[in-house]
């Protein structure tokens, strides 16, 4: 199968809070937010390659990144 969610992995600290999410889906595409050492970070990607952006601020890294794909592809917008 091609298409779809396939797999959604968590984890969370040692006192409960969440730290881990990853979305496996399509043919061979990942989403990721983790919390590493009081960072926020997102992970976009295709088997093994893609990116990573700090999400931690606003019209920080992330944000940029998200101007930059609406720029350069007007038809995939949301708002």
């Amino acid at each position: 199968m091609t298409r779809g969610i396939k797999k959604v992995e968590t984890g969370k600290t040692p006192d409960g809070r969440w730290n881990h999410l990853r979305v496996i889906f399509g043919p061979h595409y990942f989403l990721e937010l983790r919390e590493e050492g009081g960072r926020t970070e997102l992970r976009l990607g295709a088997t093994h390659h893609g990116f990573k952006a700090s999400a931690d601020e606003v019209n920080g890294e992330l944000e940029v990144f998200i101007n930059k794909i609406r720029e350069l592809y007007p038809a995939s917008r949301i708002d």
